[in-house]
């Protein structure tokens, strides 16, 4: 399965956030990023579902407020959408309060 999902620059989340994916920067950005992260992103679906179990729809890399994220989409079996995220360094979920 391939995962995309990046949508243009969204301003979501905490009030005052900025949220970028892969889409919105330039390729030597995307391989900054891509340098960036120690952890890949099958690794962050396998956190995430862990953790809340689903089909994911969605996983991307996403920098939000300057702090690179990973974002995974997962409709739960009660018909939740949740995004999850997940450090690129450490693999860790990252609990909504500590996204920046």
């Amino acid at each position: 399965t391939v995962f995309s999902g990046y949508a243009g620059l969204v301003l979501a989340g905490e009030q005052g956030s900025t949220e970028l994916t892969v889409e919105d920067v330039s390729d030597a950005e995307k391989i900054q990023w891509a340098r960036a992260t120690k952890v890949p992103v099958t690794e962050a679906i396998k956190t995430a579902t862990a953790h809340t179990p689903g089909q994911v729809i969605e996983a991307a890399l996403h920098s939000i407020d300057g702090r690179l994220l990973y974002e995974v989409e997962v409709v739960t079996k009660d018909g939740k959408v949740v995004e999850l995220y997940v450090d690129p360094q450490t693999g860790k979920l990252i609990q909504p309060g500590d996204k920046k």
